[in-house]
């Protein structure tokens, strides 16, 4: 039970961690926006700067200003559009959109419209989803596991009914001759 307990206290804080990060890292490398010049866009950090089909990807950006909201374009990805809100630090806005899963691999331009014009752009780089191979850990026991192999599992149930078999032999014997 003990385990069960840290296990769901690790993936609770790791979520937490994967929603605050991008926004954390941002701020903490954030100063003052710089006043851009007529034409040029802010930047809109990506988190993370690549991933597959299927992931969900957070932005930020500073460029809104104090208490500021942005509506998010990653459409595309097939991501749609997406809204930006204050984030745990009022300078910066915080959206997230998931890529579509036939988003073909490449490099794609995300943006974001703050409510007072301001434009900010990232580059998001889509990779081929990898399929998991060889053992993959589950979270669940102490160990790996495989893709099911139907033979293996027949050869192991055949061990388990002749071992249960075999087991209830012994015990019926020497219940017979205690007995007798």
């Amino acid at each position: 039970m003990r385990r069960r307990t840290a296990r769901l206290l690790t993936a609770t804080a790791l979520t937490a961690a994967a929603f605050s990060g991008p926004v954390a890292g941002a701020v903490a490398g954030a100063v003052a926006p710089v006043p851009l010049a007529e034409g040029d866009f802010a930047p809109l950090e990506v988190w993370p700067k690549s991933a597959a089909p299927g992931a969900t990807v957070t932005v930020n950006t500073t460029a809104c200003g104090p208490g500021g909201h942005a509506d998010g374009d990653a459409t595309t990805v097939g991501g749609g559009r997406f809204r930006l809100v204050p984030g745990t630090h009022e300078e910066v806005v915080v959206g997230q959109f998931q890529i579509a899963r036939g988003t073909r691999p490449g490099t794609y331009d995300i943006g974001a419209t703050c409510a007072d014009g301001e434009y900010a752009t990232g580059d998001l780089v889509v990779v081929e989803r990898q399929g998991p191979q060889g053992r993959v850990r589950t979270g669940v026991g102490g160990g790996t596991t495989t893709a099911a192999d139907p033979p293996k599992i027949a050869a192991g149930a055949a061990v388990l009914a002749a071992a249960a078999a075999g087991g209830t032999w012994l015990l019926r014997r020497r219940a017979s001759g205690t007995q007798g």
